[in-house]
This record gives C-alpha cells, sequence and structure tokens, in this order.
C-alpha cells in the first residue's frame, strides 16, 4: 500500500475511526461522492474502510454504485472474498445497476477464487464495450491462473492486431495504427502483461513487452515497470538479463534506476557470489573425501605391487 510500514496503516486507520466519530457528534452529513472518496483513499486499510461504511450506513447517506464498486474493491483486496460476494448482492437489494467497474471486479473476484469459467462469462457479456478496464482485470485473471498463450492471444484481440501479426516481437507503430476496431491498451495493460511474464520466469518476453508498449503503442515506461521484471526472484535467477536492462532503463528509455532497483541487483549479485563459492567450497570438500577414501588406497596398493 503506496510503501506504507504497518504502523503507518494501523495509525490512519485509527484517523478514520476518529475523524468519523467527531463527524458523527458534530452532526456533519457525508454525501455519495464523499464516501466514494473516502473508500478510495483507504483501499488497503480494512478498519479505515469498514469506519466509512458503517458510518454511512447508519446515517443513511445514499450511496451510489461508486461507493458500492470502491466498497467491493476495497474487499477485493483485504481478501475478504465472501464479504465482497454479499456487497454484489447488497447493490442488487440497493436497485442499483452494476457498471462496467462492477463487472471488471466480479471478474477479477471469480478469478481470485477460482472459478475461471464464471470470469469468461462476465467477460463475455460486457467485452462488447470496449472498456479497457475490463480487458485489464481478464487479462490479470488469466495471468493469475497461468493462461500465459491465452493472455498473449485476448491482447492481440483486444488491440486488433490478432490478423495482423502473430510475433509480437516483430510488432511495429505501423501494425498498430492498421488495427481496426481496437480496444486501446494502457500502461496498467501493459504492467499486467509484464507482471506475469516476469514471475513465470519469461524474462524476454516481459521486456519484449517494455519495448511494443513504448514503441508500438507509445506509452511511455515508468520505474514501476521495470519493477515488475527486476524483482527479488528475477535477479537471482536471470542476473545478466536483469542487469543489461537495468543498463536499457536508462540508454533506452531516460530512466535513473531507482535506489530499489539498484539495491535489488547488488544484493542477488552478493547471493549468487555466495552461492557460488558455496559450490566451490563443496566440491572441493567432496575431491578432498574422495581422495582420503581412494587416494591412500592406491598409494598402498601400488607400494605393495612394487
Amino acid at each position: 500500500m503506496h510503501g506504507y510500514m504497518r504502523q503507518d496503516v494501523d495509525w490512519l486507520g485509527e484517523k478514520a475511526r476518529q475523524v468519523v466519530e467527531q463527524m458523527g457528534r458534530s452532526r456533519l452529513e457525508l454525501t455519495g461522492d464523499d464516501v466514494s472518496n473516502l473508500l478510495s483513499c483507504f483501499v488497503g486499510n480494512t478498519g479505515a474502510v469498514d469506519q466509512v461504511w458503517q458510518y454511512a450506513t447508519l446515517s443513511g447517506v445514499v450511496r451510489n454504485i461508486d461507493c458500492y464498486n470502491n466498497y467491493l474493491n476495497a474487499k477485493i483486496f483485504a481478501k475478504d472474498y465472501e464479504r465482497a460476494f454479499h456487497v454484489l448482492v447488497e447493490i442488487a437489494e440497493a436497485g442499483l445497476q452494476p457498471n462496467v467497474t462492477t463487472q471488471a471486479y466480479l471478474i477479477r473476484l471469480y478469478g481470485l477464487t477460482g472459478d475461471l469459467a464464471a470470469a469468461r462469462r462476465v467477460f463475455e457479456q460486457v467485452s462488447g464495450e470496449g472498456s479497457v478496464v475490463v480487458y485489464n482485470d481478464m487479462l490479470d485473471v488469466l495471468g493469475m491462473n497461468g493462461l500465459v498463450e491465452e493472455m498473449r492471444q485476448l491482447f492481440l484481440d483486444m488491440t486488433g492486431l490478432a490478423s495482423l501479426v502473430s510475433d509480437l516481437s516483430k510488432l511495429t507503430a505501423d501494425d498498430c495504427q492498421r488495427a481496426q476496431g481496437a480496444v486501446a491498451p494502457n500502461r496498467k495493460t501493459f504492467h499486467i502483461l509484464i507482471k506475469w511474464h516476469s514471475q513465470y520466469w519469461d524474462v524476454d518476453t516481459a521486456a519484449n513487452y517494455v519495448r511494443v508498449m513504448s514503441e508500438a503503442f507509445h506509452i511511455q515506461p515508468v520505474a514501476k515497470t521495470f519493477k515488475l521484471i527486476i524483482s527479488p526472484q528475477t535477479a537471482v535467477r536471470e542476473f545478466q538479463k536483469c542487469a543489461s536492462i537495468g543498463v536499457l532503463m536508462g540508454e533506452a528509455y531516460d530512466i535513473t534506476p531507482p535506489g530499489y532497483i539498484v539495491r535489488t541487483l547488488e544484493r542477488a549479485a552478493k547471493q549468487i557470489a555466495d552461492m557460488e563459492e558455496m559450490v566451490r567450497k563443496s566440491e572441493a570438500q567432496r575431491s578432498s573425501i574422495f581422495y582420503d577414501l581412494f587416494g591412500s588406497s592406491s598409494e598402498s596398493s601400488t607400494s605393495a605391487s612394487q
């Protein structure tokens, strides 16, 4: 949550509780937009979210679909999936019409709870609206379920490139201009693709998506883009590739590698050096044991024959 420490999150939750209580004592009234904004601000802090929602319920605030969407998102973020499904019931009971954002959250919720078939059904119902939000959540669901090839195909379909290219490494800006009826991807689209390819150790494809977003779609990568690739795990497993990507940040995209990427690479280099030293010592010890077991007996046999 935005780099906050646990104590910061707890402090924010307590402050939210105090503010809500003070508002009640002062007879101040929140609007539906106020509730929506507060819920959006406190995503990741379950205590604060529940305080705001309880206040809105008890004080009779008329909550619009944005309020419910932000509360639904907060429950999904907190992995309180049972409550999230109940929020969907409450939306229907309130007589509100789910919008594209609601459907996108529902796709994510089904994906996180392992019901890929239900996620696909919802996506098929709303994908025709051409919302990048819906496509992003479906891409994320496919990625989290290990369906990387299907994720790539959906990206080609959403951008209208499926009939033009099959190899993304050859994708150009001209190809993107020729695509018809496309849903334009945004930075989050590429971050989802990069994240899952990196987590499945496909650093080359992840790096290619960085090239595609910049050269073909003219979306400028940011430091977070590269953090998704250069994680502590991938840096150890694919150190040379990650180090090259770190250099590429400055040379190709004019981004100075931030401290956390530099530290990740430094720790990976040290960890690799430590592992290599451990292997070297293990091999030396094994050679010594082998000599002790077989070397001396061989020498004795030679002496006896002489």
